[in-house]
């Protein structure tokens, strides 16, 4: 009895565990907004155009990327348009981008 009490105790537990930590639609909706939002200061682009999740890397690893369009601000690019390619650290905040352009043409 004290065996099924048990493996009772655990299978409730872990099934609250779970449900706990659960994502909402409105917590994959602010994430995407604040990657979003990250995203397109770190690129430095006029006009940025940050698209929808590229890759979202699993929990035990962390990381969202996306690929962000714009115009270059600096005025010897001449208004040129940019791509980049962001990494987005979901547990630090933390972002980096690398110019996308070359890897885009590369792809195709």
């Amino acid at each position: 009895m004290k065996k099924l009490f048990l493996l009772a105790a655990l299978l409730t537990g872990s099934a609250a565990s779970t449900t706990v930590g659960a994502a909402t639609p409105e917590s994959y909706a602010a994430l995407e907004a604040k990657v979003a939002t990250a995203c397109a200061k770190a690129t430095g682009f006029t006009k940025p155009y940050v698209g929808k999740s590229t890759i979202r890397f699993s929990d035990d690893v962390g990381y969202d990327t996306r690929l962000v369009s714009g115009i270059y601000p600096q005025p010897h690019m001449k208004g040129a348009q940019g791509l980049m390619l962001c990494l987005y650290d979901r547990r630090s905040g933390k972002v980096e981008v690398q110019d996308a352009a070359n890897w885009w043409s590369r792809a195709k």
